[in-house]
């Protein structure tokens, strides 16, 4: 059914690749998208990527704020069918969900019931798993509970950090979500209950999350940089400047006795800035010192003498 009358729900670029291949395929009527916001020093008004996308294209655009009474209108003067929700950001109450004569869709980026919530993408690599997915499920008033139409499995490298992981499912999300749509209205894809026995579940990333306590093991604290490239990114301190921390490996460091958790060890032009852990080094890859702009190990040994020693902490 092409001609399905469509709404569609989202923010940042994954949603607004997603907007792009289904307005390809079918009448989006309206957008719902977070409102714009003042960013950076110079508190310049930013939209998002799902507003401009829907501005280009022509589509009518309503903020987050509207969800209720003024919504439920729109949906009807647009004659909505359908509504697809690609990251949000927000729960939607019954009343929207329940609306259109062919519900609500749901992308979630996680194999569920596997890392039901807010943050998918940064839990598989907090946990280290090796494959991760998309799914398509029918909207329920639970967050992420609702029956499983369709689902995608995808690898996870193990170099990948939260960039690599969100860039390829940017690829391939759009793609899977139109062909399931399309599956869904002609009636191919048959809802199937989620099993909650197996579910777990992530929560709102803040800040304070990406602070690395060296204590930790290597793997924790790696899982922990690859998880949170995107944001908050994994910090530390060096020197009292803040260190932001964009990507690590694991790492050998023969010879010598063992030193306190984040000492650095050496300034390995083949390894990175290998620093001692709670158990294991690791090599630290990609890295922005305070007031400098972000650079591969190998620069940042370059430009900064005498790392050996130094102990990486509390500011």
């Amino acid at each position: 059914m092409k001609n399905t009358r469509i709404a569609f729900f989202g923010s940042p670029r994954l949603a607004s690749a997603c907007l792009e291949e289904l307005h390809r395929h079918f009448p989006v009527r309206l957008v719902v998208t977070q409102p714009d916001r003042a960013k950076g020093r110079g508190k310049r008004v930013s939209v998002t990527q799902v507003k401009a996308t829907a501005l280009e294209r022509h589509i009518p655009v309503y903020k987050d704020e509207d969800v209720g009474d003024t919504l439920l209108e729109a949906l009807r003067s647009h004659g909505i069918e359908l509504i697809v929700v690609v990251a949000f950001g927000r729960i939607l109450p019954v009343s929207i969900i329940t609306a259109p004569v062919y519900g609500s869709l749901n992308l979630h980026a996680s194999l569920l019931p596997k890392y039901r919530g807010a943050s998918p993408i940064e839990a598989a690599l907090l946990a280290g798993e090796t494959e991760t997915g998309l799914t398509l499920q029918v909207m329920a008033p639970e967050m992420d509970r609702g029956d499983i139409l369709a689902s995608e499995w995808m690898r996870i490298e193990e170099h990948w950090t939260a960039e690599h992981l969100y860039e390829a499912m940017v690829s391939r999300a759009p793609g899977f979500l139109a062909r399931s749509v399309r599956e869904y209205m002609s009636g191919t894809l048959k809802p199937e209950p989620q099993n909650d026995d197996q579910a777990t579940y992530c929560t709102v990333i803040r800040k304070e999350h990406g602070r690395i306590d060296w204590g930790e093991t290597a793997e924790v604290i790696r899982n922990r940089i690859r998880a949170y490239s995107l944001w908050p990114v994994a910090f530390t301190w060096l020197d009292s400047k803040l260190l932001r921390v964009f990507n690590a490996r694991p790492a050998a460091c023969p010879g010598g006795g063992y030193k306190g958790p984040g000492e650095i060890l050496r300034a390995d032009r083949a390894q990175g800035i290998i620093v001692q852990t709670g158990e294991g080094v690791l090599g630290i890859t990609d890295l922005q010192i305070e007031n400098r702009r972000r650079m591969d190990f190998q620069l940042f040994i370059n430009g900064y003498r005498e790392l050996e020693g130094k102990v990486l902490g509390t500011a």
